[in-house]
């Protein structure tokens, strides 16, 4: 089910944190990991971006516990976010990772009655957390035998995670999405059977409990599934696949509430819809369009509900929690986007330019931002998806002579140029591939002096080389075949490449022409060993940086591969790091971390700077224009349903009264014209030997003022009729009683087109 991306529009707030606060933290209050002992190398750290503190990564799932507290799976933040019932951030636990009780992507999310919050992971596998956020127990691992299970490792709106989970009372519901099945178990994860067999689910996600009955969001078949709690088929929910009324596209999760009214994310419909309980789940409404204004929803994900009868939305293309009444009625939102201006989500490539202006790769947001001394975001380049996608994976950048930003593609295979007074892209170097010219999976990038470009091509285990113009040229001839380079670095006079490798873990230097200098590195945890190590970078003084990503710390070596010094830990405190990606070290001394699976930049203020001098002629990188944004299809506007309460006494009550519901939240307009009947009854007992005349043809109108209706909620309408028109009327009729009616009634909604209904009715006086 691939679907692009949607980016959120850009805001000015800049993000400059530590500990939780604006600030700096103190390297004489920790300084983690530092080799040798006892040393530290820099004074001072902080942060841009929050990792969570309620900033929102694609979230994913949400349930509402007994006190109101509501539970967020959050896909790319790697955590479970509470928020109290009024929206404020209460805590988070979780982090990165694949061991019990460490999260990668998130599927699933559900507090038992006691409390205790279970969790479906993208490591196949479910966690149960106590109250206080401590890991209970765990079981599952990735496989078709009962226990096992295959979820999907999830990536934003393109690969959404599975594995819904429910819980009541002591039962434990779990979708084996991947396995097309539903999965129950004990609350401590023993008694496992397959309760739904594969063969009637594809891609079963979300999952709810009432009473007897078992409700399943059928993904791909495009309806909910509803069994009795043996696995017993009791029926199907939805009227197929599309957009009108009651059809869903791709529903994700379904929530009831104590009527046993059905909600449903319908996730690429981008809206709710409402069924009504038993006996026949019949549609009722829906609400939500696609955009990022309150109330429009984009990707929804997971719903919920709590005892007052609230539904709690997972809007996870706009990272936001929306709150509805069961008629549509937007109540509030929470969460905070991690695709603001200074927040991230997977940031890859750090960059230098002459100036000190710091560019950063925000991967899985499809941009770069560029920092300024101070840490606040001066300029960000890319575009939002869906849409012409500018930067589909930007992992690493690098500058050129004239400070222009060349952008690494990761998933495109390519280089794209930004101009650096413009800000916008004016080349393409590159395409996927692995013929000459091709790249594939690459994952760092380089310019030499002369402007030749370096890539890492990692997929197709090569350096490969481009004139500043986009030429190709011949590999660089080094020896990196079946040893995945992931970092380069050229010298300024260009005299030597530096090549890290992950597969072997070591850094080597090469000449011009390819021949081996230097090489150090290998496997290990102490100073001067590596694990996978990432991307490289030297420093004003010619040492060589290395973002050690599987110790989860940064090295510095010099020249040569002499060990100077490391710092980090794996942990989410200042200072400690989650595999990261990359480091660079700008003219002030200032080394920049990507710390990539807290989703947050680290900057470091050195004991010992490097000499550097900045260049203050080079003019800012430029801001450019605001990216537009994609406009889907409208969806069907506001269906009506009409009841005429009244057909007789016009004249005597001078109204028309209709009762008038809409399947979504809309206002409706309606008038009439009136006329005697062209063939009139006659009355009941004309005057012996006299024919009444035949009523004269005339108009008049009937007016109602425009009614505002909820979604699935009721109005009555009465048009009125005038005084005057009332005694036309009459006049007209006469001794007759029949009169014709055609009234026209219009219902418009938030979005889509307004629809409109005509009835032609026949009244009596």
């Amino acid at each position: 089910m691939p679907v692009p991306r949607l980016l959120r529009p850009l805001s000015a707030a800049v993000v400059v944190l530590a500990t939780g606060a604006v600030g700096t933290q103190s390297a004489s209050a920790a300084c983690p990991g530092a080799l040798p002992a006892g040393t530290c190398a820099y004074t001072a750290s902080s942060q841009i971006g929050e990792r969570t503190g309620g900033v929102l990564r694609f979230p994913q799932a949400v349930s509402v516990a007994a006190d109101g507290a509501v539970y967020v799976a959050d896909q790319k933040t790697h955590a479970i976010t509470v928020f109290n019932p009024d929206g404020s951030f209460r805590r988070d636990y979780g982090f990165a990772g694949s061991k019990p009780g460490q999260l990668t992507s998130v599927g699933g999310v559900a507090v038992a009655g006691d409390g205790s919050v279970f969790v479906t992971t993208g490591a196949n596998r479910v966690d149960r957390f106590a109250p206080d956020g401590s890991l209970m127990l765990s079981w599952g691992k990735t496989g078709q035998e009962v226990g096992q299970f295959v979820f999907g490792s999830g990536g934003g709106n393109d690969s959404p995670a599975g594995g819904g989970v429910a819980v009541t009372g002591d039962t434990v519901y779990v979708a084996d999405s991947r396995n097309d099945r539903i999965q129950r178990f004990a609350l401590d994860g023993s008694g496992g059977s397959v309760m739904v067999p594969p063969g009637i689910l594809q891609t079963p996600m979300g999952v709810a409990v009432r009473k007897t009955r078992v409700f399943v969001a059928d993904d791909e078949n495009h309806r909910i599934a509803v069994f009795d709690t043996g696995g017993r088929s009791l029926g199907f929910i939805g009227e197929g696949e599309g957009s009108t009324g009651g059809q869903l596209k791709n529903p994700y999760d379904v929530a009831l509430d104590a009527q046993g009214r059905v909600f449903v994310a319908d996730d690429l419909n981008h809206r709710i819809v409402r069924y009504g309980p038993l006996p026949d789940y019949s549609y009722k409404a829906r609400w939500g369009a696609y955009g990022t204004a309150p109330g429009r929803q984009a990707f929804p994900r997971g719903i919920a509900t709590d005892a007052a009868g609230l539904i709690y939305v997972t809007n996870t293309g706009n990272d936001r929690i929306d709150v509805y009444d069961n008629s549509g009625r937007l109540l509030r939102s929470m969460g905070r986007s991690g695709r603001a201006s200074g927040q991230w989500d997977t940031p890859t490539g750090v960059a230098v330019d002459p100036s000190g202006v710091r560019a950063v790769a925000d991967s899985v947001n499809g941009r770069v931002q560029f920092l300024g001394p101070d840490g606040a975001i001066v300029s960000i380049i890319g575009s939002p998806n869906p849409g012409p996608t500018i930067l589909g994976d930007p992992v690493a950048t690098a500058f050129d002579g004239n400070g222009n930003a060349y952008v690494l593609d990761q998933r495109g295979g390519k280089i794209v140029v930004f101009s650096r007074q413009n800000g916008r892209p004016f080349r393409t170097i590159g395409s996927e591939g692995t013929g000459k010219g091709k790249l594939l999976n690459p994952s760092a990038i380089a310019i030499s002096p002369g402007g030749t470009i370096y890539v890492a091509d990692t997929g197709n285990q090569r350096i490969s080389r481009f004139t500043s113009t986009g030429t190709a040229l011949s590999d660089f001839p080094s020896a990196t075949q079946g040893k995945s380079p992931r970092g380069l670095a050229i010298t300024p006079d260009g005299s030597r490449i530096y090549v890290a490798t992950a597969s072997d873990n070591r850094i080597r230097a090469y000449d011009q022409q390819g021949r081996l200098q230097v090489e150090f590195g290998g496997i290990g945890n102490k100073i001067g060993k590596l694990v996978s190590p990432a991307q490289i970078s030297l420093d004003p003084a010619g040492n060589v940086w290395v973002a050690d990503r599987g110790n989860s710390r940064v090295q510095k070596f010099g020249r040569d591969g002499e060990r100077l010094a490391a710092f980090g830990a794996r942990g989410t405190g200042p200072g400690e790091f989650l595999r990261p990606e990359s480091v660079a070290v700008d003219c002030r001394g200032t080394v920049t971390v990507s710390d990539t699976d807290n989703n947050r930049v680290q900057q470091f203020t050195l004991a010992e700077p490097p000499s550097g001098t900045c260049d203050t002629a080079l003019p800012p990188f430029a801001v450019p224009p605001t990216p537009k944004y994609p406009v889907l299809p409208a969806p069907d506007g506001p269906v009506m349903k009409i009841k005429v309460l009244r057909r007789s006494s016009l004249l005597g009550t001078r109204n028309l009264p209709l009762r008038v519901r809409c399947d979504t939240a809309c206002t409706v307009t309606a008038s009439a014209t009136v006329t005697p009947h062209a063939a009139p009854i006659r009355p009941k007992k004309p005057k012996k030997g006299k024919r009444p005349p035949t009523p004269k043809r005339v108009f008049v109108t009937l007016k109602s003022a425009p009614k505002t209706i909820t979604a699935a909620g009721t109005a009555q309408l009465r048009l009125a009729l005038g005084a005057a028109d009332a005694a036309k009327l009459r006049k007209a009729l006469g001794p007759y009683r029949a009169i014709d009616a055609e009234v026209q009634l219009t219902a418009s909604g938030d979005a889509g087109d307004p629809t409109s209904q005509v009835l032609k009715l026949r009244l009596t006086r």
